[in-house]
């Protein structure tokens, strides 16, 4: 996670887009904090030379690492976009007010492209679901009834037949299923508790 985030190339998780924002808030929060209380400290003290060089400079920091917050924050979306196949430049719309703020909800809730895609290979090493090459391949299907599990009641009805265990192989067309029962003693009837 955090693998080169100031690079505009790649993919990212949901959950990186996510941390990348909220470190990015935090850190947003900290430096209006600490600008908001080095103003007031100056206002509160008297501006003099010395604290308004302070001040100065402590503001020119701040938009320093204003600056490189916002370049992070603009990769991140870009590389979360590139997860679900979308062009770097729709970042642009989080600058409009309404529509930004539904299209990031969008970016972090939107699961990206299952497998690799022209931005790079899924960051959840996921690869997309491929048929099998013959199609006509018959499947095994085993079915295992468990007799703590089941009700056993004998009837004297030969029409209901008792499958404790059956092997039953369905061909991949639309040919008929042999379904006839086999007696080897008295028919039983199961009811499922």
């Amino acid at each position: 996670m955090f693998k080169a985030p100031f690079s505009f190339d790649g993919r990212i998780r949901r959950i990186e887009y996510f941390l990348s924002y909220l470190i990015a808030g935090l850190i947003s929060g900290l430096i209006w904090g600490l600008l908001f209380a080095g103003l007031m400290a100056g206002s509160m003290l008297g501006s003099t030379s010395m604290m308004a060089g302070g001040t100065l400079f402590g503001a020119l920091i701040g938009i320093v690492v204003y600056v490189a917050m916002l370049w992070f924050c603009l990769a991140q979306g870009v590389k979360r976009l590139h997860d679900v196949d979308k062009s770097g430049w729709l970042i642009l719309l989080l600058f409009i007010p309404v529509v930004g703020f539904v299209f990031g909800l969008y970016l972090l809730f939107a699961d990206g492209t299952v497998g690799p895609n022209q931005f790079g290979p899924d960051p959840k090493n996921r690869m997309p679901y491929q048929a099998p090459s013959n199609p006509a391949t018959p499947v095994n299907v085993t079915v295992t009834i468990n007799r703590d599990e089941v009700k056993v009641e004998t009837t004297d009805s030969p029409k209901e037949t008792v499958v404790e265990e059956a092997v039953v192989e369905v061909p991949a067309d639309d040919a008929p299923i042999d379904e006839t029962p086999s007696h080897d003693g008295p028919a039983t009837k199961h009811t499922l508790k």
